[in-house]
């Protein structure tokens, strides 16, 4: 039988993840909606929505990127550390008795 060993920081990178499309979203629907309101301020509703559009979605992409690379940075740690315990306790593949 196989027993998940999910730690606190891995539920945390798969929260983190599991964001990425609702700030993309949101991220695109803010821009939108300000730039709507501001090209009607302005007076030219359209372009402002357009500009706003382009806006969100370049906001929501750099945001996913963070997202993406704060989760490879925890990953690469961990097995960093899981590699060092390794050592530390010599429990090495070649220790296995194979």
């Amino acid at each position: 039988m196989l027993k998940s060993k999910k730690s606190g920081s891995d539920w945390i990178g798969v929260g983190d993840l599991s964001t990425i499309g609702l700030t993309l979203a949101f991220a695109i629907a803010i821009g939108s909606g300000l730039g709507w309101w501001l090209g009607g301020k302005l007076g030219n509703q359209s372009v402002g929505l357009i500009i706003g559009f382009i806006v969100g979605t370049a906001a929501g992409f750099i945001e996913m990127f963070r997202a993406v690379s704060r989760w490879n940075r925890r990953m690469e740690s961990q097995e960093r550390s899981e590699h060092e315990n390794k050592d530390i306790t010599g429990k090495g593949d070649n220790e296995k008795g194979n």
